[in-house]
């Protein structure tokens, strides 16, 4: 019934649900989504890469490995049925261990899988897929073709089910369950040097001679400098605390390293009393202690265009504008055609920057890391590096444009520009403008009272 002749209202439609854009990156947690993400794995064996998280930010090499996801269960857990994925047990990268003898795997341990598989819910297209997982357990895999019903169990729990024969015919695994399933439409970003060479100059490699404190989570190099990063590098190569390598070769930005040519020796010429000739002859068996006592800063210029975008979102960053200094972590050295080597790094998880309100930079330090007091938690997530990649990957797409339409944008904006100039100072908020006046008037009555 309609009182004082009001109309009645219709009933309100409920809002259809959006469905998932799949052209941009999507995180799912609801064990739903999960097994509806995952369900592709039960019916086919998708290569994979597994890293170990608490070792990925202290190697390139140590606790990663590749692998693949055999099949997936659903398991019951206090908090209700997750996913969980059966990987074999991930063979390390060259030069590596995924399970180091003093960092055995542990019951809990967060360990991230990545994979890559066709999705019919986005049309069939290719999606690349990181798992954020915790471990169970190492287990056996017996696969059975004829029902489908593969076992997975503890060495005891198959010796005592299927005896002798199905630990002939088992495969070591480790059952990891999906806490976290992050959906990207492309794959990883990354760039050869064909990619950034317009926009990156005059690369040159720092080796500081007791500067891998910095890989320390309590520890800061750089704490009490209040000089200018250049200034500050230029003071320790005239104390000879510092070897600099110019005209560096960079091969390739990847998600958490660099790839690089050094005219030379790496290692030659730098002096530190831990320095032994292990460590010239065989760095690779080497590298946490070369690591612990030298640290190694990268710095190159970039163009006007990848400049603007990169300070408009990070302005903290150490040196001018142009500039860009990472503080790296040795990966590898592999001999190339001499006398030059070829040397991979890993990104050091944590920003290096500095200070720019001049009053906060009387009581703080000018330069310093961020965290100050720990890692981010994975290296790719250093904003410097990160935001570096955005920047170059934009700067690709818009020159990559057809110039008719990078003419009609550039047109675009000049008439926005010259609007803006044209209007300054003309547009002000009717409020703000009452206000002011009446402020105006109140003091006029005050002075004219006076």
């Amino acid at each position: 019934m309609a009182l004082f002749g009001g109309k009645k209202k219709a009933p309100a439609k409920k809002a259809k649900k959006a469905g998932i854009n799949w052209e941009r990156v999507q995180v799912f947690s609801k064990p739903k989504q999960l097994g509806a993400l995952l369900k592709g794995l039960r019916e086919q064996q998708v290569q994979c890469s597994a890293a170990r998280i608490k070792l990925k930010a202290a190697s390139l090499l140590a606790g990663r490995g590749t692998g693949s996801i055999n099949t997936l269960q659903v398991m019951n857990f206090k908090s209700g049925p997750r996913p969980v994925l059966v990987v074999t047990r991930p063979k390390a990268l060259p030069g590596g261990n995924f399970i180091p003898a003093d960092n055995p795997l542990e019951r809990g341990e967060k360990i991230e899988v990545s994979y890559q598989m066709s999705l019919p819910a986005a049309g069939g297209n290719e999606l690349y897929f990181t798992a954020a997982c915790t471990l169970l357990q190492e287990a056996l895999f017996v696969p059975d073709a004829k029902t489908g019903k593969h076992w997975v169990g503890s060495r005891e729990q198959t010796e005592k089910k299927l005896g002798e024969n199905g630990i002939r015919q088992s495969e070591e695994v480790i059952q990891v369950r999906v806490d976290k399933l992050t959906c990207f439409p492309n794959a990883p970003e990354s760039f050869n040097a064909e990619d950034f060479s317009p926009y990156i100059f005059k690369a040159k490699l720092y080796c500081i001679s007791g500067g891998g404190m910095w890989a320390k989570k309590v520890a800061d190099y750089f704490e009490g400098i209040q000089d200018d990063i250049a200034k500050h590098l230029e003071e320790m190569e005239n104390k000879e605390h510092l070897k600099t390598i110019e005209n560096v070769q960079l091969i390739d930005f990847g998600v958490d390293q660099i790839n690089m040519f050094t005219p030379g020796s790496l290692l030659a010429g730098i002096e530190h009393d831990k320095m032994m000739p292990s460590h010239y002859k065989k760095p690779n068996d080497h590298l946490l202690e070369l690591n612990s006592f030298i640290g190694f800063l990268l710095h190159f210029e970039i163009s006007d265009e990848v400049k603007e975008l990169l300070v408009r979102t990070f302005a903290q960053k150490a040196g001018r504008e142009m500039d860009i200094y990472l503080p790296l972590t040795l990966g590898n050295i592999q001999e190339a055609e001499a006398p030059k080597e070829r040397v991979a790094f890993q990104i050091f998880p944590r920003d290096l920057i500095q200070e720019m309100d001049p009053k906060k930079r009387r009581n703080g330090l000018g330069l310093k890391f961020m965290p100050p007091f720990t890692l981010h938690p994975n290296a790719e997530d250093q904003n410097t590096y990160r935001k570096l990649l955005v920047a170059i990957g934009q700067r690709l797409r818009e020159d990559q444009k057809p110039d008719e339409e990078k003419n009609k944008v550039a047109s675009v904006q000049a008439q926005v520009s010259e609007r803006r100039e044209a209007t300054k100072g003309q547009r002000v908020d009717e409020n703000m403008r009452k206000a002011f006046a009446k402020r105006v008037e109140a003091t006029k009555r005050k002075e004219a009272a006076g």
